[in-house]
């Protein structure tokens, strides 16, 4: 008899191992298979033209380079006398290109908490960081497509404005620390706004942010004691690449407000979209 109980016992710790080892084996059903980085792209490529907001701010965006491009060939003429380089009229071109992109930027990313679809895209991939660095992806290669269009309005600004102005001077030099310091800057000021729009998680508080920033740190310049901290911590500093021409406070003064308007926000933000409570 006890033998037999012992044989029963054997046996059930037998099927207790092989049912765990069973259980074991077996996918965790809260830790789904990771979503490949690039469909996460091409998902926040659709996003940014399938919502109405992206969709219009990038034809906003497309237009107002088009009509920078026209008015720089119109007053060739004029503008040409200043600086007679090719690239005279890019500061006109790319302006409404270089304020709205950021704003492109923070509205991919805070629509995820305006529309709701943060259930949808969180529970299709529960890891947030690789949707927030899918974000910027697609955020950085889009400043570069609007970057690359931007130069190619440009020259073609100075074609037509040449043609239109018989004898006005155009140079084709290129000053390339300056081209690639005008890239730099502009990446870095559209990821000021992405970084922003993470920390926030507002598109409204975001975008004021933003835009405000040059005039805050102007006015808090006028305090006595704090003008020199203020002119080191003005997001204005990353403009400073596109110059050419970089002496080792230019670059130092880079760095400090890249830590203070990407880097800081950027770590703080990931850490507050990865605990963000879904409503």
């Amino acid at each position: 008899m006890p033998s037999t109980t012992i044989s029963r016992q054997t046996d059930s710790d037998q099927a207790s191992s092989i049912r765990a080892g069973l259980a074991s084996s077996r996918p965790v059903a809260d830790q789904p298979p990771s979503v490949p980085l690039i469909r996460l792209v091409r998902a926040e490529f659709r996003k940014l033209t399938d919502t109405r907001s992206g969709f219009w701010l990038l034809i906003v965006i497309a237009l107002g380079a088009v009509a920078g491009t026209i008015t720089t060939a119109a007053l060739w003429d004029e503008l040409a006398g200043m600086l007679g380089d090719w690239t005279t009229g890019d500061a006109l071109i790319s302006f409404v290109p270089t304020m709205l992109l950021p704003v492109l930027a923070i509205l991919l990313v805070t629509s995820e908490w305006s529309t709701r679809s943060a259930l949808t895209t969180f529970t299709m991939e529960p890891r947030r960081g690789r949707v927030m660095a899918a974000k910027a992806i697609v955020v950085i290669a889009t400043t570069v497509v609007f970057w690359l269009g931007c130069r190619g309005l440009t020259a073609l600004s100075a074609l037509l404005g040449g043609a239109m102005h018989a004898g006005a001077p155009v140079s084709w030099q290129v000053d390339w620390a300056a081209t690639a310091g005008d890239l730099a800057s502009t990446v870095l000021t559209v990821a000021m706004g992405l970084t922003l729009a993470m920390l926030f998680g507002s598109a409204a508080v975001s975008i004021v942010v933003y835009m405000a920033q040059p005039l805050m740190t102007s006015t808090l310049a006028l305090i006595p004691g704090l003008a020199t901290a203020m002119q080191w911590a003005s997001a204005n500093n990353m403009s400073l690449l596109a110059s050419g021409a970089m002496t080792g406070e230019a670059w130092a003064r880079v760095a400090v407000s890249a830590g203070i308007w990407i880097v800081i926000p950027a770590v703080a933000g990931t850490v507050l979209s990865i605990r963000r409570e879904i409503k």
